[in-house]
């Protein structure tokens, strides 16, 4: 995958990482659950750059 996809890729993430955890912080009124949600947005995130589950399908 090219650089500028994956920039592109990260800035569209943006949105559902501010929306998600706005509303995680109306649900939970907790900062340790927004951090948590938005540590699992990093990793969704950098699943779909490395190609995680293309690449593990296409290998079997």
């Amino acid at each position: 995958m090219e650089i500028p996809r994956k920039i592109g890729i990260g800035i569209v993430m943006i949105v559902p990482a501010f929306v998600f955890g706005g509303a995680v912080w109306s649900w939970f009124g907790s900062w340790t659950t927004v951090f948590i949600f938005e540590i699992l947005m990093v990793l969704l995130y950098s699943s779909i750059i490395s190609g995680w589950p293309v690449s593990a399908i296409q290998k079997t």
